[in-house]
């Protein structure tokens, strides 16, 4: 069947929505608060289960391979039909390597789009992608079912290493660094927690709470809920100079993303606050319009100046697009600009850095943590009503014309610094964030 594709919003990004989610029986759901909140308990002696003093923390999973607690679709069908020909045909045309596609492809032999466009894509695109328009707007109205964290394992049970906002798991007072002990009696492992998590029964739960003496325990039910992907703190360094600090673990959201962005810098705003600090270390990417409105926030001293550039091939040079400065309400003059990354943090979020070079010396525009991803082009989605379709279609410059960075963006010097599991996000004590503010005070990491 061929259906006419239809154009949607334009985004750069790495997709990392993990899981098929929103599905199944939704109505056998719980919609009251039955968890049990996590209580904790002081023991005398020292706890020898969980002890943070390690000289080497352990890896974190890429966020694109994390299993983030969800449940899984009972109805997705891997099967459905596409539209086969629209699909090659968007490669042999508006894809950015269309000069170098096959001609002669037997594309109808594919019965799954993604074979189809891993069969084709140019051999540097590790980015295109098909999904289903649930899946997809799932993603976008970010809404999941499960209980909303990700965990390792760990030695003696399963280290929780994220934590979405808002999500169940946040709201029953889980935390990054807690080692789960016991799930439901038993010892726990990741495994055995992402089995529960299919079910929609209470999942008690037994842990250690970091850096302290305690025990502790609760209980919660895997469920449909919306999460957040902002939050915002205002911190103080040794010196008592306050500084902004915006966790940002996703660009795919679209008003809702703008809306809880605009809420943070309100706060800031109030308190004129000149240095900021962006954690973006799970940010895989979104919309560029979403990435365009936070650098928006960042300056009010370069209104009308050129932000980027999404520029296609040769034959759709129609399509590029330039983004300029637009200085909002809320927007900060910064004279210092932090970005915490890891190999996780990719597309949009490397966007923000790209785009800032310009305007900031390398002084006060940081980079601390890992070298990210390495994702300078983007796609605009296609659907034919069963999928929809990204597919590279163009590169993007920042106003300097630079965009080569396929091998990612280092730190700065001296400021790899390891991530830290074992502390929240937004703790002071965190490596990342308190080399951050180290820096701030001295000028430099070490």
């Amino acid at each position: 069947m061929n259906y006419k594709l239809y154009m949607i919003i334009s985004i750069v990004t790495l997709f990392t929505a993990c899981g098929e989610v929103n599905s199944g029986n939704e109505n056998s759901l719980p919609t009251e608060n039955i968890d049990d909140p996590i209580s904790c308990q002081e023991i005398q002696k020292q706890n020898k289960l969980f002890d943070y003093n390690y000289e080497i923390l352990p890896k974190i999973e890429p966020i694109n391979n994390i299993k983030i607690l969800t449940q899984k679709s009972k109805t997705f069908n891997k099967t459905i039909e596409f539209d086969k020909k629209g699909l090659y045909e968007l490669f042999t045309t508006e894809y950015y390597w269309a000069s170098l596609v096959s001609k002669d492809l037997n594309y109808t032999k594919y019965l799954e789009p993604q074979k189809l466009i891993d069969a084709v894509k140019y051999k540097k695109d590790k980015w295109s992608f098909a999904i289903t328009i649930k899946e997809y707007n799932n993603a976008i109205s970010q809404q999941f079912k499960g209980v909303g964290l990700a965990c390792q394992d760990f030695e003696s049970g399963c280290l929780i290493t994220y934590v979405q906002i808002d999500s169940p798991a946040e709201k029953i007072d889980l935390r990054r660094g807690d080692l789960i002990t016991k799930i439901d009696g038993k010892v726990a492992t990741e495994n055995l927690f992402y089995e529960k998590a299919q079910k929609d029964n209470k999942i008690n739960l037994e842990l250690v709470r970091k850096n302290s003496n305690q025990k502790c325990k609760g209980s919660i039910t895997p469920r449909k809920y919306s999460y957040k992907v902002v939050k915002e703190k205002i911190l103080k360094t040794a010196k008592s100079e306050k500084i902004a600090y915006l966790r940002l673990d996703s660009f795919l959201g679209d008003t809702q993303i703008q809306k809880q962005i605009d809420s943070a810098f309100d706060i800031f705003k109030k308190d004129n606050l000149k240095k900021l600090i962006i954690d973006l270390r799970y940010n895989g990417g979104g919309s560029v319009d979403i990435a365009s409105e936070l650098l928006n926030k960042l300056s009010t001293s370069h209104t009308g100046e050129h932000q980027f550039t999404l520029e296609w091939n040769s034959d759709y040079r129609s399509r590029d697009e330039l983004y300029k400065f637009k200085a909002k309400s809320n927007s900060l003059d910064l004279k210092q600009l932090i970005l915490l990354t890891t190999q996780n943090t990719a597309s949009a979020s490397e966007l923000i850095i790209s785009a800032m070079k310009p305007y900031l010396s390398k002084e006060n525009l940081v980079v601390i943590g890992d070298r990210t991803y390495g994702k300078p082009v983007g796609m605009g989605g296609r659907s034919d009503r069963s999928y929809y379709y990204f597919l590279i279609n163009f590169i993007v410059k920042n106003s300097l014309g630079f965009y080569e960075y396929f091998d990612g963006i280092p730190v700065s010097e001296g400021c790899k610094v390891e991530d830290d599991p074992f502390h929240e996000m937004g703790d002071p004590k965190e490596s990342m964030l308190k080399t951050a503010l180290h820096y701030i005070e001295e000028g430099s990491c070490k």
